[in-house]
């Protein structure tokens, strides 16, 4: 494995870099999820849940697409310079949303936003550059907290605008976070090392390609999700997918340094974590959308709480906020016993909570309890995944992997997304009163609950194959 190189570990100097990108990262984490709270005023301006949802789709598209990208971009050209690119971009988007009322200006908009997917791959490969190997793990847990926080609020942060506002309020907010991250990471973040722009000169068609296979790949699950698989576009999204994909890993395959390197994507180091973020993301990442539907559904229908939609937005905000809290100390005990009992002891907090809730789901309470052991498990194993990432990769391609991370975590949470819908859809049939016949079974709600303990078990497995101390005998390399 490959070892963060010296940095300053003192603690005014470790501070003074880890803040400003949790600012960062706060803009990153809030500006998906303010806008969640928006779409209802948004469908009613914009003629339907079809047309305004491309605010959503245009930002998760350019986030995924961003972030391994623009994650490599920084270690070639230097990732603050990177960063304060994508913040001032991501600030522009919101402006242009902020004063225009065309759909298409606000997409556009969006999509600009959407680059600030490329913060936590940058941020993950600016501790690893910066700081001294005894902290690389606390400050990667540091910034998985800022992330974690701020998405289990933007829900509420985002509904307390729309409640005395209006949309266009979110956009502004947005603005002016982007303007204060942006002052903060150019005053307090040391500039980067003179760039060496050789690697995106050497093979600018690499990032090319990359870009138009994610994106038709994404787009493809969306369109199966509405229409089915076997629907024209989405057989020509997948099928453009595949031709992309293919031609993008011949050509990197091809080039003596490739701008996103495959082979090192491929090392048994390197993908163990991208497998585990594969069934992480497919079954314990639902459980937002899993425990919204399940919490309001109506006692009547013999399963559920029956809790208003702000109540059940509050199921999941504690369990969130703790993790917050705890994942600085989760990265922290990663140095001291090991990415491989860190990650499983993370996994089974996720594990046993949600086949609990398969057999035990009536008393809300409990319910609370059970989610804030299985968001604490969530929040560990997110920790683990970059820090085992940062320590098998070198320097110069840290924010290119953990980028990678997150075009691998969209990718199978939209397919996980479907997959849970499909198994409650399976199960619907409920009478008791209009609008009721729809909603899921309770044997429907066991087997999604049994689905997310079964992904997260062969997710318990594949920590096995983690390294068991974070070594730092081997030095950095050249990519191969």
């Amino acid at each position: 494995m490959q070892t963060p190189t010296s940095g300053d570990d003192r603690p005014h100097g470790f501070y003074r870099l880890v803040i400003p990108l949790m600012i960062a990262e706060l803009v990153a984490a809030l500006e998906l999820t303010m806008m969640y709270a928006a779409m209802r005023g948004l469908v009613a301006d914009f003629g339907g849940a079809s047309r305004a949802g491309w605010l959503i789709t245009a930002f998760i598209l350019s986030s995924a697409a961003g972030a391994a990208l623009f994650g490599r971009l920084g270690d070639i050209l230097g990732r603050r310079n990177v960063l304060l690119w994508v913040l001032a971009l991501s600030t522009l988007g919101s402006l242009i949303g902020s004063i225009s009322k065309d759909l298409g200006w606000l997409i556009a908009g969006r999509t600009l936003q959407g680059l600030v997917g490329a913060i936590v791959p940058l941020c993950f490969g600016m501790i690893r550059e910066r700081v001294s190997l005894s902290r690389v793990s606390f400050g990667i847990g540091m910034i998985s907290s800022s992330v974690t926080i701020a998405s289990s609020s933007g829900l509420v942060i985002g509904g307390l605008i729309i409640d005395f506002s209006d949309w266009s309020m979110i956009f502004k907010v947005s603005m002016g976070l982007g303007i204060i991250a942006f002052a903060t990471v150019m005053i307090f973040i040391d500039k980067d090392k003179p760039a060496d722009s050789a690697g995106l000169t050497e093979d600018l068609l690499g990032g090319l390609l990359f870009i138009p296979a994610v994106v038709s790949l994404l787009l493809g699950i969306n369109n199966a999700a509405k229409h089915g698989i076997l629907e024209t576009a989405s057989l020509v999204w997948l099928g453009g997918a595949i031709l992309f994909m293919a031609a993008w890993v011949w050509r990197e395959l091809r080039v003596a340094n490739p701008l996103l390197d495959v082979r090192m994507l491929a090392r048994p180091e390197v993908i163990w974590p991208n497998i585990l973020m594969i069934f992480i993301a497919l079954g314990a990442y639902q459980g937002g959308q899993l425990m919204a539907l399940f919490g309001q559904q109506p006692l009547s229908t013999g399963v559920g709480l029956g809790l208003t939609a702000t109540s059940a937005g509050f199921l999941l905000f504690p369990g969130n906020i703790l993790a917050g809290l705890a994942t600085p100390f989760a990265g922290a005990a990663i140095n001291r016993y090991g990415p491989r009992r860190v990650a499983s002891l993370g996994c089974l907090c996720i594990f046993l909570p949600f086949v609990i809730l398969a057999f035990c789901n009536s008393n809300a309470l409990v319910v609370i309890a059970l989610l804030i052991v299985q968001a604490v498990g969530l929040g560990i194993v997110y920790v683990t995944m970059p820090v085992v990432l940062v320590y098998a990769t070198p320097e110069g391609r840290a924010s290119e992997a953990t980028g990678m991370l997150q075009v691998i975590r969209s990718t199978a949470m939209a397919i996980g997304a479907q997959t849970v819908a499909t198994l409650l859809s399976a199960g619907s049939g409920h009478g008791g009163g209009a609008g009721l016949h729809n909603l899921p079974t309770p044997g429907a709600y066991q087997t999604a609950f049994l689905y997310v303990a079964g992904t997260t078990l062969i997710a318990m497995l594949v920590c096995q194959r983690f390294p068991g101390t974070l070594s730092n005998s081997t030095k950095d390399e050249a990519p191969t």
